[in-house]
């Protein structure tokens, strides 16, 4: 708690495990893994830190698993410049931006996540960012529930995406993605904003909406 930089840092190859640690109110991120960093981090609570909860970036790839993620500074997970990574399980909630950014290059797996109650999107996917998001639950968020646009091209499959103030999936500015099998309803705004040069990006199938 209240360190100067990150609460925990990991990196060039570095494989901890963490569990059951309370990573609260530092002055970066709560845990930052870089430059090839791995580690497993299972139910631990990750709050009230100024940058993100969790920032995986460089080749990164850690797995997360039953972790608070909650009322961090700006994003919950950031996810950027080739960062991978594995988040199943995770209660990811009332971040100051978006619960999960994907971002430049980064092509994590989200699974049967809870990405609910944050203050601007569910999951934030740009600047080429990837990810497959699988059964996850996407709800209540204050704007949409995700958003694809700059490059991102995700896969969304099974998603329970619902009750978020904006459009269920908003697509725009040269926004991809493959969007199968999800269920949109009851969103504020409906279950798509797809800009119309997205069009031709997204393919769906066999969404509930």
């Amino acid at each position: 708690t209240s360190n100067t930089l990150s609460g925990v840092a990991i990196k060039t190859g570095a494989d901890p495990t963490l569990r059951r640690n309370h990573i609260h109110d530092n002055k970066q991120a709560g845990v930052y893994i870089h430059d090839n960093g791995r580690g497993t981090l299972e139910d631990n609570d990750v709050t009230s830190n100024t940058l993100s909860g969790v920032v995986i970036t460089t080749g990164a790839d850690p797995t997360l698993r039953r972790n608070h993620i909650h009322d961090n500074k700006q994003a919950g997970v950031d996810v950027y410049d080739n960062g991978l990574g594995t988040l199943e399980d995770n209660d990811i909630t009332s971040n100051t931006l978006s619960g999960v950014h994907i971002g430049i290059g980064a092509n994590p797996t989200l699974r049967h996540n809870q990405i609910h109650g944050n203050k601007q999107v569910g999951v934030y996917i740009y600047d080429n960012g990837r990810g497959t998001l699988e059964d996850n639950d996407i709800t209540s968020n204050t704007l949409s529930g995700v958003a694809i646009k700059t490059g991102g091209d995700p896969t969304l499959r099974r998603n329970q995406i619902h009750d978020n103030k904006q459009a269920g999936v908003q697509v725009y500015d040269n926004g991809r993605g493959t969007i199968e099998d999800n269920d949109l309803t009851g969103n504020a705004r409906g279950p798509w904003d797809i800009a119309k040069d997205c069009q031709g990006n997204v393919t769906r199938a066999r969404n509930k909406e």
